[in-house]
């Protein structure tokens, strides 16, 4: 039987969640202003914002997840 999480665990996991939102926002962009500087067209840069955001929040959340000990060589096979 698995004990239940508990209110410390879920605060901590929400502000990790909105780390890797924040981090994704900022990347977009800077990814999209980038874009738009090279000279792209307005909707080709939100398409690249978009792009940079999701990757972004993706590592995030991988990189957390490695962090809290059940990323692989955790031990357990």
């Amino acid at each position: 039987m698995t004990t239940p999480r508990s209110h410390g665990s879920r605060t901590v996991r929400a502000l990790l969640a909105t780390i890797a939102v924040l981090l994704g926002v900022i990347a977009a962009l800077v990814g999209g202003i980038l874009q738009r500087l090279d000279g792209d067209s307005l909707p080709q840069a939100i398409e690249y914002g978009c792009g940079v955001f999701g990757a972004t929040v993706l590592l995030t959340f991988a990189v957390f997840y490695f962090l809290s000990g059940n990323g692989p060589g955790n031990g357990e096979g």
